[in-house]
């Protein structure tokens, strides 16, 4: 009885701080003493090593003193624990593997932790030990702001192309259907003159256009096949028409900007190419997992590099260079909010403080962990402390510190009202130039085709006696009816001449009985004859 009453003593003292309270007996009240572990105590006064790497903000180093949110980690476990520690950065600031970087520090024991957010692979589960999972690491992709929206310009916005092609598609296929349609019916309906009349191919072409335009058409199907065409055709561009004018308000007012970058997959079609730090997750993943085999493709062609350099240097070239940016999040958005507090201070106008914009989606999540060598016991003295962290919140909520509780650069920045710019312009002035250019060409031709044909004429007819429709073999006096003046003066008993305030009129009577004036001389008759 008495070996077995040292023994437990032994391991109580051992394990629980409070161990003679424990053997002197229960609490007043009647219940046990509950025992206090001695695992704090075990780390009081210890000096560790932890390695670190060089992340502004999460974890850096200034004047000696180790700062970053990676930092007030540590500090809370000092605090709980008692321990000291001193930092030891590695040779190559990258994550690395067995042999380079902080994962072989921790490997090698030559550090007692790795206090950085380490992404969690589990192919490097034997090499280290994760502590428990503290945040997710969300990565995307940061570019300079465009100018413009991605969606195009302004008048093409309110449709895709596949849209215009098919609206394209059936300019050109409806007016030879109506022809065609016309034709085969004048063919079946032989020896009725209304049914058998063929509009020709180019006044069908017209009222396609005229159509499209909302013009009206002089043109009369008598049949109903080409009655019920008009009509559809006519429907069809009233419905289009009002969905085109709708989104086309839409854009313009609600302004909704788009980026020709949506994800990853997008680089491979970005000739500017990308960047991303040398020894980072990305690398690692990009080296080493099939899904992201495209990204790899970029790097051996060149367009993808991974860059060895601090981050205000990664900016610039994102800047200059119109360079895409892989970064996590948690540090563009540090990066960004620092970048547009400068441009406010320096009162830069407020439309031109978000330099960069990053995309809506994320890419590449995973979790985030520091880690201990394989055979220590930190972890179990550690984690219970983080898993109470990370439930907390206190976790998220350090993550957050130093940033704004809204959006930093939105995509669609709000602060100022949709103004219709000189590239939303730019399909009107196509369209300008494109018309103005066929109708030179139609022009040319035209006076190609005139001076060709009068020339196959030869000496058949005289040029002064062509018409200048080019219609051969007419002479104008044949053409045009004569001068209303002359059909007068020829007609002698009809009514009587009468100079009136300098003009020559011609007086008749009407079939009421009222007089009538009719203008003799020039312009007056020029201008009546074509009128009456």
């Amino acid at each position: 009885m008495a070996a077995t009453v040292g023994l437990v003593g032994a391991l109580l003292m051992h394990i629980c701080t409070n161990y003679e309270a424990i053997m002197n007996g229960t609490q007043p009240d009647g219940e046990h003493i509950i025992c206090d572990l001695a695992s704090p105590k075990m780390l009081y006064k210890k000096s560790l090593t932890i390695a670190a790497l060089d992340e502004f903000p999460l974890s850096y180093v200034e004047d000696g003193v180790p700062k970053g949110i990676v930092f007030d980690f540590v500090n809370i476990l000092k605090d709980k624990y008692g321990f000291n520690y001193t930092v030891k950065m590695p040779e190559e600031n990258i994550i690395g593997d067995a042999d380079i970087g902080i994962i072989s520090m921790v490997h090698k024991k030559e550090v007692d932790m790795a206090a950085a957010f380490l992404p969690v692979f589990h192919e490097m589960d034997n090499l280290v030990n994760w502590s428990t999972s503290l945040d997710e690491s969300n990565w995307v992709v940061m570019m300079k702001r465009p100018s413009e929206s991605a969606t195009g310009s302004g008048l093409l916005a309110p449709f895709d192309s596949t849209v215009w092609i098919l609206i394209l598609i059936s300019l050109i296929a409806i007016g030879p259907t109506i022809y065609i349609i016309i034709i085969i019916r004048a063919k079946l309906c032989k020896g009725d003159e209304v049914l058998t009349a063929v509009v020709p191919l180019d006044n069908c072409i017209w009222f396609v256009y005229g159509a499209l335009m909302k013009q009206g058409s002089t043109l009369a199907p008598m049949a109903d096949s080409t009655r019920l065409l008009f009509a559809t055709w006519w429907i069809f561009i009233t419905i289009l028409t009002s969905f085109y004018t709708a989104n086309l308000t839409a854009f313009l007012t609600l302004s909704r900007f788009t980026l020709p970058i949506d994800g990853p997959k997008d680089l491979t079609k970005n000739k500017a190419g990308w960047i991303a730090h040398k020894g980072s997750a990305l690398e690692y993943v990009v080296q080493n997992d099939k899904d992201y085999e495209y990204l790899n493709k970029t790097v051996k062609d060149g367009r993808g590099r991974f860059l060895e350099m601090p981050d205000l240097d990664m900016f610039t070239l994102v800047k200059n260079k119109k360079l895409s940016l892989l970064r996590e999040r948690r540090s563009v958005e540090y990066w960004m909010f620092r970048d547009y507090m400068i441009k406010t201070e320096d009162n830069v106008p407020e439309n031109e403080r978000c330099t960069f914009v990053v995309t809506p989606k994320s890419f590449m999540v995973h979790g985030i962990a520091f880690a201990y060598p394989k055979d220590s016991d930190l972890g179990r003295f550690f984690d219970p402390l983080f898993q109470s962290l990370v439930e907390a919140g206190i976790v998220k909520h350090l993550l957050k510190q130093g940033l704004p509780p809204t959006e930093i650069c939105p995509l669609n920045l709000r602060s100022t009202e949709r103004q219709l710019r000189n590239g939303d312009l730019f399909t009107t002035y196509m369209v300008v130039v494109v018309g103005f250019i066929s109708a030179i060409v139609a022009f040319v031709g035209e006076v190609f085709y005139t001076t060709m044909k009068r020339c196959s004429a030869g000496n058949k007819t005289e040029i002064s006696d062509i018409d200048w429709t080019g219609n051969l073999g007419y002479k104008k006096s044949q053409l045009f009816p004569p001068s209303y003046s002359s059909l007068m003066q020829q007609q002698h008993g009809f009514g009587k001449h009468q100079n009136i305030n300098g003009r020559d009129y011609l007086v008749i009577n009407s079939k009421p009985g009222d007089p009538q004036l009719i203008p003799v001389r020039a312009p007056s008759s020029f201008l009546f004859q074509y009128s009456a």
